[in-house]
């Protein structure tokens, strides 16, 4: 039997502890999940979290452990918020522990998340009645510098969610609303929050554009300093092509330009005008190791699917393939063969449902 005051949250990173926190301090039950043992370890004790920035709180996180059936076991709400190159791991290990009625959202699912996740879940045995999920973006502009100190350093202020099955959205809607006051929208498809994956416009570029200051562990301010009215300029034509595929597909989204106005207030002319005008950006970082997120989850979880949907399509995406060919020369992986490929996903089955969604 499902417990409506317990939610699980899949992954330790910034995105992991944040939520866990900002749940907890709720009131509600959170189980936190580690996929090591070590991770777990190097929680406190007593699982207290310092929640700072724009929350203010030192909530208890109720359980935290590498056992997948420990921590989703009743939970009605599954957060899963670990970076999408790990989707199909994650699904995984949790297929054969769901039990039927439980919604499993991936935050985000970046470009045809739930796509993936399903295949994964059906792959490995689940057979539970359950509700997939994505948000075209994480909620929270958070970093977790410490172990269980997690700052938000803003909250956007929209965020839509679409479930796999379109009919499921308004009951997924409804359960996430009253946790996100004023913030949760319903997209039309998991076609629209894919197609919605900033993330892929705004992270790989700028780190290949930065990427000698990223390996000499430069301190520099990762969107104010790191984005240039060049490099701003270069990532509006990239965007340019995510655009067009989605919209190749009939899936209306917004331009990186509007996108930051909806969802952070940001103001400006230009794109460039509006990243620096952007005050949840202020005080974000660069990573200091070239080996991060911004590279492998959104090259392969968000330039390569684009570029293979625009590809089945007839859309060239030249930015976005020098993107995926860049990376794949400078860190040595063949990101197309390891990514979200035609092989991944099934884009003719994709575009002829595409009129349906």
């Amino acid at each position: 039997m499902l417990d409506q005051n317990k939610i699980a949250v899949i992954s330790t990173g910034n995105g992991g502890q944040t939520m866990a926190a900002y749940f907890a301090n709720l009131g509600v039950s959170v189980s936190l999940y580690a996929r090591e043992k070590e991770r777990v370890e190097m929680f406190p004790s007593d699982r207290v979290f310092s929640l700072r920035g724009a929350i203010e709180a030192d909530p208890v996180i109720d359980c935290i452990s590498n056992d997948m059936q420990e921590v989703i076991k009743g939970a009605h709400l599954i957060m899963v918020t670990t970076p999408a190159q790990y989707h199909p791991v994650i699904a995984e290990d949790m297929a054969t522990h769901l039990e039927d009625g439980q919604i499993i959202v991936l935050n985000p699912g970046r470009t045809f998340g739930t796509y993936v996740f399903k295949k994964k879940l059906e792959e490995f045995g689940n057979n539970k009645n359950v509700i997939l999920a994505e948000a075209e973006t994480f909620i929270f502009a958070c970093r977790c510098a410490r172990v269980a100190k997690p700052f938000i350093h803003a909250i956007k202020d929209l965020v839509r969610v679409a479930a796999h099955n379109p009919a499921d959205t308004p009951k997924v809607v409804d359960v996430l609303s009253p946790k996100f006051p004023g913030i949760i929208q319903p997209a039309k498809s998991t076609l629209h929050t894919s197609f919605t994956n900033v993330g892929m416009i705004f992270h790989p570029l700028p780190i290949l554009l930065n990427i000698t200051r990223v390996e000499k562990q430069e301190k520099f301010r990762y969107y104010i300093d790191g984005i240039t009215p060049l490099v701003a300029n270069i990532i509006e034509r990239m965007d340019m092509e995510r655009v067009a595929v989605a919209t190749a597909y009939g899936v209306d989204v917004p331009c990186t330009f509007d996108w930051l106005d909806d969802h952070y207030g940001s103001k400006g002319d230009t794109l460039y005008e509006r990243i620096q005008n952007t005050a949840a950006y202020a005080n974000i970082f660069a990573p200091t190791d070239i080996d991060t997120r911004y590279i492998y989850e959104d090259v392969l979880t968000g330039c390569v699917p684009t570029y293979f949907a625009g590809e089945a399509i007839g859309i060239e995406t030249p930015i976005i393939n020098s993107v995926i060919l860049w990376a794949s020369t400078i860190y040595a992986t063949d990101f197309k063969q390891h990514g979200r490929n035609n092989e991944a996903i099934d884009f003719k089955e994709l575009l002829a449902n595409a009129g349906r969604r």
